[in-house]
């Protein structure tokens, strides 16, 4: 496997564990950004979740682009219906990838000459939404939560 196991378990967790740290906010708290220009908890739980589509679905394994958009999702469980089949999608595939297919080359959408293994595409999937799951974190403790757990992926 490319993810050490410990880390793919985790990946694994990190929609619901997501969801379930936003489920104490009202649904106004979490659609509302904080500044002008950054994205909602709302927004930035979409846009995690779209860029697993968006690299898994649409760049690796070909298949059409599917735009999320926020208006379309009216509460958390229904961010969550979209990415949780998705990320046990995401799961079995990884799993099931031969060191041939890890090494594949895809080309970027936007530069064709541009490419990245299908090894890479799947850790940048996974460094991005931590990278996002810190967004969510500090938004988080900007509405006052003081009570967050440690959710690095090693504890």
């Amino acid at each position: 496997m490319m993810i050490p196991p410990r880390i793919f378990e985790r990946f694994g967790t990190v929609p619901d564990e997501l969801i379930g740290l936003c489920r104490p906010h009202p649904w106004a708290q979490l659609t509302r950004p904080h500044a002008e220009g950054m994205r909602s908890i709302r927004g930035v739980l979409l846009h995690t979740a779209g860029a697993e589509t968006y690299w898994i679905q649409h760049v690796v394994l070909g298949r059409p682009r599917m735009k999320l958009r926020e208006e379309d999702l009216a509460d958390l469980d229904a961010i969550l219906d979209i990415w949780k089949p998705q990320r046990e999608t995401t799961m079995r595939f990884v799993r099931a990838l031969t060191p041939e297919q890890r090494a594949e080359k895809k080309a970027f959408p936007w530069d064709p000459k541009e490419l990245a293994s299908v090894e890479d595409i799947v850790w940048h999937v996974v460094t991005h939404e931590q990278y996002h799951r810190g967004q969510i974190f500090t938004r988080l403790a900007l509405l006052g939560r003081r009570d967050l757990p440690d959710h690095d992926m090693l504890r």
